[in-house]
């Protein structure tokens, strides 16, 4: 009877138990607020204290998240304020590490760093910010919104290729309300090549740029994490990548956001990960997928 009463007081404590889930950003913030008049001053004291209280404290995609905490940099330059109405420019920035083999090295990656210039918000000092999706507030929907598209961005570079996708769904879902809110600021659609949240969003999930996305898996889960285990086959993994996104960017003819974010943070990247490999004549082939860059790329094959 004892050993049957130990049984049942185990199953019910496992029935009970409620896992502890771990937050995944790291966000380190710094505001600068020289531009923000005398008055106004005091009231944004404490806030990227609280901007990253108010980040790092939350379980964002409602699982348990394998990975280490993702290291965010947000700078936050305030250009504006009246009354209670800010005006400022955000730079978000994330990082991701590099493996050697299954275990994590010391060496990172850039995956996202995207220059917002239009957020505008009211705040008041010591205002509650609470984490509510199924209501637009043009302070938190914003920060929301670049959390998704980091989170995103992340899972699509582990186990699976579009494993970002529902979480992108989440940072579109932001966008349709602030339509519905009539918000402008920097939440319409802006195209021709300029940068909108609007426009972000659409193109990651656009079936047109599938394989962009699935490039980026590649390139970070087959290519960067596997070069010291596999280097033939990580290098050959890199080269299908890059001209998998060579190709769209060549169909589309179009300032692709993503397209350029990608070879903005990573040419150098590309250009030292392709050094020992013994066909010089890749940086001929990047120079001609990534023109904005093609100086470090034939730098890299005048070194023999």
């Amino acid at each position: 009877m004892k050993k049957i009463n130990y049984i049942l007081v185990i199953v019910i404590l496992l029935l009970s138990f409620k896992p502890i889930f771990a937050q995944e950003i790291q966000a380190n913030v710094y505001c600068n607020i020289e531009q923000v008049p005398a008055a106004n001053k005091d009231y944004l004291q404490d806030f990227e204290k609280r901007i990253e209280n108010y980040i790092n404290n939350h379980r964002w995609i409602g699982k348990n998240y394998e990975q280490d905490k993702i290291k965010v940099s947000i700078q936050i330059v305030f250009f504006a304020a009246s009354e209670n109405t800010y005006n400022a420019k955000v730079v978000f920035q994330s990082l991701r590490p590099i493996f050697d083999g299954d275990k994590k090295s010391e060496k990172t990656t850039k995956m996202i760093q995207f220059l917002d210039d239009k957020w505008e918000f009211s705040y008041q000092k010591d205002q509650a910010m609470d984490h509510e999706e199924r209501r637009f507030d043009p302070l938190t929907s914003f920060i929301d919104f670049y959390m998704f598209i980091i989170l995103g961005y992340d899972s699509d570079t582990y186990d699976k290729e579009l494993a970002g996708t529902p979480i992108f769904e989440r940072a579109q879902q932001l966008c349709q309300m602030a339509a519905g809110y009539g918000s402008s600021s920097g939440w319409k659609k802006v195209s021709g090549g300029s940068y909108g949240r609007w426009d972000l969003i659409e193109e990651l999930l656009s079936p047109q740029y599938t394989p962009v996305r699935k490039a980026f898996f590649n390139y970070h889960f087959n290519g960067l994490d596997c070069k010291s285990t596999n280097s033939k086959e990580a290098f050959q993994t890199v080269i299908k990548a890059i001209e998998d996104i060579g190709n769209v960017k060549t169909m589309l003819n179009t300032g692709s956001i993503i397209i350029r974010t990608f070879f903005d943070l990573k040419y150098q990247e590309i250009a030292d990960f392709f050094k020992d490999y013994e066909d010089k004549s890749i940086y001929t082939e990047l120079a001609e997928i990534d023109k904005s860059h093609y100086k470090t790329y034939e730098d890299y094959f005048k070194v023999k």
